[in-house]
């Protein structure tokens, strides 16, 4: 009978570490449409997803994006996006990461983009679901494979520059914000030369215990692009997620 009580109190045991550890990971899944101008210059429909495992020694979290647009049989908006990240001791004061990006759209000038980032953040205010203020410094390689022949560099070295914050508006509203700047190292003379800048708004409205409204508005320049490129893209989203 001790033996018994003992294996059961040891079964007890590992399905409460087992269900502490789910507890860690979080996916969701989000179904929306786009309004860009820019490069492209329409209605895109898109589908976003992602898992994270969150902990206070190693996060991982992996994502992606499909948008598609078409119109009278005519493909004008196509691409996929996808990211990986790990960091560490994301709870602290600093945490240093590791990421890798990867985008295809030959709507925006180039048949595919990887970049390769390893950085550090730095927390600056955070309270536990009510606000979180962050900047973070980091290198990025970057590989490109331009859709028409082209002059530019195909790989960059550049340095990362990141604010982001998000802020409790009421009791079911968030306010996120991020921002990157981005020149590249090999025109360190001149920053204005070659650089990206991008930002993403994200008004969040929960609408259910585990369904979310996200309104986003994002932007992107481009200094240094193909003769046919356009420099500025915008886009505003309207995005329907589900976390579970």
């Amino acid at each position: 009978m001790k033996h018994r009580v003992l294996i059961l109190a040891a079964l007890l045991a590992s399905s409460t570490t087992l269900f502490a550890q789910q507890d860690h990971w979080h996916f969701q899944i989000g179904f929306g449409g786009e309004l860009k101008s820019g490069n492209v210059n329409s209605t895109t429909l898109n589908n976003t997803g992602s898992v994270e495992r969150n902990d206070s020694v190693v996060s991982v979290s992996a994502g992606y994006n499909l948008f598609y647009g078409e119109k009278d049989k005519e493909v004008y908006d196509r691409g996929f996006q996808a990211n990986l990240k790990g960091e560490l001791w994301q709870y602290d004061r600093i945490s240093p990461f590791l990421e890798a990006t990867y985008l295809t759209n030959k709507f925006k000038g180039f048949d595919h983009k990887m970049s390769l980032i390893a950085g550090a953040k730095f927390g600056i205010y955070t309270v536990k679901d009510v606000c979180d203020y962050s900047i973070s410094a980091a290198y990025v390689s970057e590989f490109l494979k331009y859709t028409e022949e082209t002059d530019l560099r195909t790989q960059v070295s550049r340095l990362s520059f990141r604010i982001k914050f998000k802020q409790k508006l009421a009791d079911a509203i968030m306010l996120k914000h991020t921002s990157f700047y981005q020149p590249s190292i090999m025109s360190l003379k001149d920053f204005s030369d070659d650089y990206i800048f991008t930002s993403i708004t994200t008004l969040e409205n929960k609408i259910g215990k585990k369904l979310f409204l996200d309104f986003n508005f994002g932007y992107e320049h481009r200094n240094l692009v193909p003769d046919d490129v356009k420099r500025d893209d915008t886009r505003i989203t309207a995005n329907l997620r589900y976390v579970f």
